[in-house]
């Protein structure tokens, strides 16, 4: 009877809890014999995903800030200071432990919420509400590009993927936390006629938030079929050791995890090509609801035409 696999089990939690690696190593320079044979068989089989197909580029516009004129209000001044946050934000350097990392969330949450009711008390005055609107949103794309730009400093290449990579999947809620204000902010100045130059920047934003996540999701998507294989060699020496295989059965069990290991790996590819194409149909669509038609539009379009040529949201 044929040893069943325990590495199958082991290789599927890898992927539950970090996508692709939990305390893996990459194969080193030294390859041994036993992964020569198993990589090199490996390497000569086609991957299922065709990478050229998703390796154009659409980088979407940058995004105007609002004009807005200083006055003596009182809400002029919780505008300024809410810009004051985001700033903070925007350029708070995240690194360090994970008990540090935590406390400087705790810091950046505390900043962001902060600013939120800045912001808030900045829109009760009509001249500022749709500015404020805007900024309010900002908050979110400083904490997510702070989060994304976190200095990672792991003891192994492995870890300091995974940490980019979990702060990676951070990223679309808070877009669709800035997407919330952007929408109710839109809905609200129609619903109240409230209209001034910066109305077609909130569109802007409004569109722009789909667009991230779904450029989000597509780098995701990107990285399982570059993720490294686990170590053949250490599999085949595990088997020998604590199952007492003989080498040929280790080296045929080995190759079949790897084999599972990539299915798995195209198969993650697979669900997070999907995520990004369903918030750009998401996008296309809340653009035709809110007979929106700028950069921002064209942007996702381009997206999703690169995704999914045929996806019947563009006809």
């Amino acid at each position: 009877m044929k040893i069943q696999s325990i590495f199958s089990t082991c290789l599927a939690c890898y992927l539950a809890s970090l996508f692709w690696a939990c305390a893996q190593t990459v194969s080193s320079p030294e390859e041994s014999s036993d992964k020569d044979e198993i990589s090199q068989e490996e390497d000569s089989q086609e991957k299922d995903v065709d990478e050229e197909e998703f390796s154009g580029e659409v980088t979407a516009p940058p995004l105007k800030e609002p004009s807005v004129e200083n006055d003596s209000s009182s809400e002029a001044k919780k505008f300024f200071d809410g810009l004051e946050k985001i700033e903070f934000l925007s350029q708070y350097d995240l690194h360090g432990s994970d008990s540090q990392i935590k406390t400087q969330l705790k810091e950046m949450k505390d900043t962001l919420q902060k600013g939120e009711q800045l912001f808030d008390k900045a829109a009760k005055n009509e001249k500022w509400f749709i500015a404020a609107t805007i900024q309010k949103g900002n908050l979110y794309f400083a904490m997510a590009n702070s989060i994304k730009n976190q200095k990672v400093n792991e003891k192994s290449d492995l870890d300091s993927f995974a940490t980019a990579f979990n702060n990676t999947k951070q990223l679309p809620s808070y877009y669709e936390q800035a997407r919330t204000i952007f929408q109710e902010g839109l809905d609200k100045a129609r619903s109240k006629k409230i209209s001034d130059e910066n109305l077609k920047i909130l569109e802007e934003y409004f569109i722009y938030t789909y667009y991230e996540s779904c450029n989000t999701y597509r780098e995701i998507s990107f990285i399982y079929p570059d993720s490294p294989l686990p170590d053949s060699a250490a599999i085949v020496e595990e088997y020998i050791r604590y199952m007492h295989t003989t080498k040929e059965d280790a080296i045929e069990m080995t190759h079949e995890d790897l084999g599972a290991y990539r299915e798995a790996l195209d198969s993650k590819f697979n669900e997070a090509t999907e995520e990004a194409i369903s918030h750009c149909e998401d996008g296309i669509l809340a653009a035709q609801e809110y007979n929106l038609k700028n950069e921002q539009v064209e942007a996702t379009r381009k997206m999703l035409r690169l995704l999914d040529p045929n996806n019947s949201v563009l006809q």
